[in-house]
């Protein structure tokens, strides 16, 4: 018998990229409709996606330049260019969260297609991250402008920033699959998700450098990935410097690893979605 195409077939198969990739036309018609729709019947519209990421970067400015008088380093960087540094981290780690807490809900959100035979579920997961992905790029051109104002263009290393999103992209999948697929079983999971992102928030340098970490405590926080990736980002865009590629590389090979077993357990457990949904 031939192999089943819904299926892996070893564990270097690249199969989940080869599965969004043979049905890209459907993930791209299901994206543009869901990001229509959210915006759909709302005074702005789609100009929402503008508006709320520069109204977050007006709050963190004033809250952290004027109320906290918060300085992100030693050097003393604070005032505006301690929001843009904390408004790039609240973008990246928006990409996680949004697909994270979104994942339990997801298949219940789209019962209509589970019900269908012969779609292929999976693909949900990479709706969700492409919605996700829109609104951070949206995001980061508001990043982008006011960088530019307030201390010009960035650096050349900043061409390097889609290679320290790759680990970011495969563990949002990797949480889509996996969340979304225990979401079906186990209803609580989205209270447990919403906590655990959140307690995330707090552990991952979105609001401080992972310099300020107690030396002593730095091997356990460099087992959070987000860090790595956060910390990489910074680099290429407002220091100038090239990410550690060592270190990015081991976070890439385990995203990777994540998401494609994430993605095997997914099709083995959906064939019980339609009786439990």
């Amino acid at each position: 018998m031939p192999p089943n195409p819904a299926r892996p077939t070893g564990f270097l198969s690249y199969h989940f990229l080869g599965s969004g990739w043979r049905h890209r036309r459907l993930i791209g018609r299901l994206t543009r409709s869901r990001i229509a729709e959210r915006y759909r019947g709302s005074l702005l519209g789609g100009a929402w996606v503008l508006v709320l990421p520069l109204l977050m970067l007006g709050v963190y400015t004033f809250v952290f330049s004027e109320v906290f008088r918060a300085r992100w380093d030693s050097d003393g960087l604070g005032g505006f260019d301690f929001a843009l540094r904390l408004f790039a981290g609240m973008l990246v780690f928006g990409i996680f969260a949004e697909c994270a807490n979104e994942a339990p809900n997801l298949l219940h959100a789209n019962q209509n297609y589970i019900k269908q035979v012969l779609f292929p579920t999976e693909v949900l997961a990479w709706v969700s991250l492409l919605g996700a992905l829109w609104r951070f790029a949206m995001g980061f051109l508001l990043l982008l402008v006011f960088q530019v104002a307030s201390s010009g263009w960035p650096p050349l290393a900043a061409l390097s920033l889609p290679l320290t999103l790759v680990p970011l992209v495969l563990l949002a999948l990797g949480t889509s699959w996996l969340f979304s697929s225990l979401g079906v079983f186990l209803r609580d999971l989205a209270q447990v998700v919403t906590v655990l992102t959140s307690a995330l928030l707090f552990l991952s340098p979105v609001f401080y450098p992972a310099s300020r970490v107690p030396e002593a405590l730095q091997p356990w926080f460099q087992l959070n990935p987000l860090a790595t990736i956060l910390e990489s980002v910074r680099a290429v865009l407002f220091e100038g410097r090239l990410p550690d590629w060592r270190a990015l590389g081991i976070v890439t090979a385990l995203a990777f690893v994540f998401a494609w077993a994430s993605h095997r357990w997914f099709l083995r457990a959906k064939s019980s979605f339609a009786d439990v949904l």
